[in-house]
């Protein structure tokens, strides 16, 4: 018997149908939560949670992460206002900056300092969908606005999406939970944890759930690990806040710009059943409240997806 570790999932656009039935597949097995994230550019993860709220009954649902620059807040709350009515206590907002290489080069936006951005673009969601009203005359928001008197404020979760220590800490401040991606047992023990109790000890409130994506791997042959992690990694090569993190963390990239085989060690899940479930309760050891599965297949996606799928709530269970 396995001790009891809350794991959910995360389920990459594009396209959007695939994600739809796989949340579904989800919620028959039992998973708990399903988180769909957002690219710079590509089908939006908000409006696919969205789309999963009117066709599923159980499964939580999470967008992880939308981006923030490109959508006012007060328009990004009239979007949540739908998903949190249509999945009523199962729906949680993740936000989070992005970063600077996508907003500016891609966007065309300023990014100016992502941290005031934050704590401001986190009060307008707090004051539509917690209080039903917002008045901030801020830096880079001026909103005044209030629910239709109809409507009670659904409080959904904010998660704010987190790398390095000073985003973590202020989701300890504002946030209910932090969300990290490519953090291993040790930057979550050393530096995520800590930073996110001082973000709440500092806001006088209690620690929100610190929520750590695991990369799974089905195999045991590391080879194979080491070529599936390159290229999920060379998504994220571009953005040097994960450069800055692993080395961090102790574990630098190469001199090429690529992933160590100590970090690949560190970050990502793989080989048999017992190993996976083993290296989840390690990282739930470790300090992550809960763990966001990110299935990577081999060469039977939908055979490798159920394998990963039971394992989930084996451990979950």
């Amino acid at each position: 018997m396995v001790s009891t570790v809350p794991v959910g999932i995360a389920i990459f656009p594009p396209p959007v149908r695939p994600v739809l039935d796989a949340i579904t597949r989800a919620e028959e097995a039992g998973v708990s939560m399903a988180w769909v994230p957002t690219w710079p550019v590509g089908p939006d993860g908000l409006s696919i949670v969205t789309a999963a709220a009117a066709r599923t009954s159980s499964i939580g649902l999470a967008s992880g992460i939308a981006i923030t620059y490109p959508t006012h807040p007060l328009a990004r709350a009239n979007e949540a206002l739908v998903a949190a009515e249509l999945a009523p206590g199962r729906f949680r907002l993740g936000v989070g900056a992005s970063h600077k290489v996508a907003i500016e080069g891609i966007y065309g936006l300023p990014y100016g300092k992502p941290l005031g951005h934050l704590r401001e673009y986190i009060a307008v969601l707090r004051g539509m969908l917690w209080d039903g009203h917002i008045d901030l005359d801020g830096e880079y928001y001026q909103v005044h606005a209030s629910l239709p008197a109809e409507l009670t404020p659904p409080q959904p979760p904010i998660v704010l999406a987190a790398v390095r220590q000073n985003m973590i800490r202020l989701a300890g401040e504002i946030s209910d939970g932090a969300m990290l991606t490519w953090a291993g047992p040790s930057y979550v023990r050393s530096i995520a944890r800590p930073a996110l109790e001082a973000g709440a000890q500092l806001a006088q409130r209690p620690c929100p759930p610190l929520i750590v994506s695991a990369p799974i791997v089905l195999t045991d042959d590391f080879a194979i690990v080491r070529e599936v992690a390159q290229g999920v990694f060379s998504a994220y090569r571009t953005f040097p806040t994960y450069a800055k993190m692993f080395r961090e963390a102790g574990f630098p990239l190469t001199e090429e710009g690529w992933l160590s085989d100590e970090l690949i060690r560190e970050t990502f899940v793989y080989g048999d059943e017992e190993t996976i479930h083993q290296r989840l309760r390690d990282l739930h050891k470790a300090g992550a409240d809960e763990i966001v599965a990110m299935i990577c297949p081999l060469t039977d996606p939908v055979g490798e997806e159920a394998a990963i799928l039971k394992i989930i709530t084996q451990v979950t269970a």
